[in-house]
């Protein structure tokens, strides 16, 4: 049983290092915010707001136990999925968890830049968001650092964590 778990805050790189990881181990990806509106057939901006936050939060935990039930598979959570809902202990009993860490200024960077929406970004200016990256992180770091591997930015490519991963489970022939 093979099975990776992304962490980090949004925009990290989570999804796009999750492709390349499960392509490389010949295992499905799953984004949770991806794998979450395709099963309430809604936006994660329609969730948020037909449900608010607690209504997203609670459909992240329902995904998280769903999980249990698959063998193999590559999360990519959304950034806040383990601050909730003990999402944090569940994620790392599902899998090996891993932390992209990444600094508030580069997050800023990617995400200003990105084409996706991001519901809880709306209306910030580039001073505005860096300040509330920062806040956030200080926040959701407490859960974050509970992953099994903590990456920087440098060790954060699809070798490094299928190498790391297999380390960590010897048992594992793949």
């Amino acid at each position: 049983m093979q099975r990776v778990i992304l962490i980090g805050f949004m925009g990290c790189g989570k999804s796009i290092l999750g492709k390349k990881v499960a392509k490389q181990l010949n295992i499905p990806f799953i984004d949770s915010d991806t794998e979450i509106e395709r099963l309430h057939n809604l936006s994660v901006g329609e969730i948020f707001g037909k449900f608010g936050e607690s209504g997203f939060r609670e459909m992240e935990a329902d995904l998280v136990k769903s999980l249990g039930d698959k063998d193999d598979f590559v999360l990519a959570t959304g950034g806040g999925m383990p601050c909730f809902n003990r999402n944090m202990e569940l994620l790392s009993e599902l899998g090996t968890t891993y932390y992209l860490d990444r600094s508030a200024k580069e997050l800023a960077n990617r995400l200003k830049n990105t084409k996706t929406q991001r519901p809880l970004l709306a209306g910030f200016n580039d001073n505005e968001l860096i300040e509330f990256i920062e806040v956030k992180l200080k926040e959701r770091n407490e859960f974050y650092k509970q992953s099994q591997v903590i990456l920087n930015r440098e060790d954060q490519t699809p070798e490094d964590i299928i190498l790391l991963y297999r380390l960590l489970q010897p048992h594992q022939r793949s």
